[in-house]
C-alpha cells in the first residue's frame, strides 16, 4: 500500500509540476505576442520581411517580391542598394534570362537548428516519421505542452521539431528553448500570419537537405492534438504495401477563393485571377514524402509567392500533377473525444485544454506508440 501511494504521489507531482510551468509559458507567450504585434504589424501587404543588424543589402533586383520599410534607395546600373530598417528587407527575384521565368529565391539564414533528429545532425538514423510543427515564435506553452503529450514518445522511428520564425522580444526565451530540447528550426524572418508560406518552405527546405532519408513528414500546426499511435500503425501499413511517395490530408475541392478585401484569407484577381481554387489539402495538418517535397521546392522557384500556404501548394501540385489523397481522419475542428479514429483534430482552446484532454484520452484510446 506503501508503495502505491508513493507512485502517485510522484505521478501526482508530476503532473502539478508540468501544469504549472505550463501556466506560467501561456502567460509569458500571452505578453509576449502582444508586444511582438507591435513589430510585425509595420506592413500588412508586406509578404517576407527579414531581421538584419544595420547590415546593408547590395542585390540585382529586376522585381520585388514585398514592401519593405526603407529608409533610402539609390538605382545605378541595375543594381539597388537599400538601406534596412525596423528590421525589415526585402526578397530578390531574379530574372531567368535564359528562359525569361522569374525565379524566386528565398535566401534566409538559420537561427536555430536541430541536433540529433537526422542522420545529418548527429542521430544513429533517420527517423520513420517526422513531426514538422509550424509554430508561432511565441507560443512557447504550446510547444512545452506538446512534447509533454502527442509529441512525447520513446520510438526511435518517431522524431519531432518546431518551425518558428523571428521576434527580437523572443530571441533570448528561444535561446534557453533551443538549449533545453534541440528541437527548434528558425531563419531569420519576422514571425507573422503573412510570413506562413515563408515557415512552411523553411521547413521543407530543411527536410530535403537534413532529413532527407525520413520515410514520412507530418506537418502540423500547433494547435492540434495528434494521435500518433493511429497514423504510426497507418504508415506502416502504406510503407509495407510499397506506397513510397504520397501526399494524404484533408483535400479541399472547388473552393471559392475569398475576394472581400477585409478578409484574412483575401485573394486578389492579381494573385488568383480563377473562380475556383485548384484542390488543396488543409495546412494545418498533412502528411508527405520527401520526393514530393523536393518537387514542390522546384516548383515554389518559379511561382509567385501567395501568404496562404496551403492554397499555395495546392497550385503547385496542380502545376506537376500531384496526386492529393483525401483523407478525412485528419479533422478540421476539435474533437478529443474521437481520437480513437482521428489522425489529428484542430484547435484546442489553451495548453492546458490539450494537457487535460490528453490524460483523459490517450492510455483510453492507445494514442502513444
Amino acid at each position: 500500500m506503501c508503495r502505491k501511494l508513493r507512485k502517485l504521489s510522484m505521478a501526482l507531482f508530476k503532473t502539478i509540476t508540468v501544469l504549472s510551468i505550463i501556466c506560467i509559458l501561456v502567460n509569458l507567450s500571452s505578453n509576449s505576442s502582444q508586444q511582438s504585434k507591435l513589430v510585425t504589424s509595420v506592413d500588412k501587404e508586406s509578404y517576407a520581411r527579414v531581421y538584419a543588424d544595420n547590415i546593408m543589402v547590395n542585390s540585382n533586383l529586376s522585381h520585388m517580391v514585398s514592401i519593405a520599410n526603407t529608409s533610402s534607395a539609390v538605382v545605378k546600373n541595375n543594381t539597388t542598394k537599400v538601406l534596412v530598417e525596423n528590421n525589415a528587407t526585402q526578397v530578390a527575384v531574379i530574372n531567368n534570362t535564359t528562359k525569361s521565368t522569374p525565379i524566386y529565391e528565398y535566401s534566409f539564414s538559420y537561427l536555430h537548428v536541430p541536433v540529433n533528429v537526422c542522420k545529418s545532425n548527429g542521430a544513429k538514423f533517420d527517423p520513420f516519421l517526422l513531426f514538422v510543427v509550424k509554430s508561432d515564435v511565441n507560443h512557447i506553452a504550446h510547444r512545452a505542452a506538446i512534447r509533454n503529450t502527442w509529441g512525447n514518445t520513446s520510438n526511435p522511428g518517431i522524431k519531432l521539431v518546431f518551425l518558428v520564425g523571428y521576434s527580437p522580444l523572443m530571441k533570448p526565451f528561444i535561446q534557453m528553448e533551443t538549449n533545453l530540447y534541440k528541437d527548434i528550426i528558425q531563419q531569420n524572418f519576422v514571425d507573422a500570419y503573412k510570413n506562413n508560406t515563408l515557415k512552411t518552405i523553411m521547413g521543407f527546405s530543411w527536410v530535403a537537405s537534413h532529413c532527407s532519408g525520413a520515410k514520412y513528414i507530418f506537418f502540423v500546426d500547433d494547435d492540434y492534438i495528434v494521435n500518433t499511435k493511429y497514423i504510426w500503425d497507418h504508415l506502416n501499413r502504406l510503407y509495407r504495401a510499397k506506397k513510397r511517395s504520397v501526399f494524404l490530408g484533408h483535400v479541399w475541392k472547388k473552393a471559392k477563393p475569398f475576394r472581400n478585401a477585409k478578409s484574412k484569407w483575401f485573394i486578389p484577381k492579381g494573385d488568383f485571377k480563377d473562380d475556383f481554387l485548384p484542390p488543396y489539402a488543409s495546412g494545418g495538418s498533412l502528411v508527405l514524402t520527401v520526393d514530393v517535397i523536393k518537387k514542390l521546392l522546384t516548383q515554389f522557384k518559379v511561382m509567385k509567392p501567395m501568404f496562404i500556404d496551403d492554397v499555395y501548394i495546392g497550385l503547385a501540385c496542380k502545376e506537376l500533377k500531384i496526386s492529393l489523397t483525401q483523407e478525412t481522419r485528419f479533422w478540421r475542428y476539435y474533437l478529443p473525444g474521437r481520437m480513437n479514429h482521428l489522425f489529428s483534430s484542430h484547435g484546442f482552446r489553451s495548453p492546458m485544454q490539450l494537457i487535460e484532454d490528453w490524460k483523459k484520452y490517450h492510455i483510453q484510446y492507445d494514442m502513444v506508440v
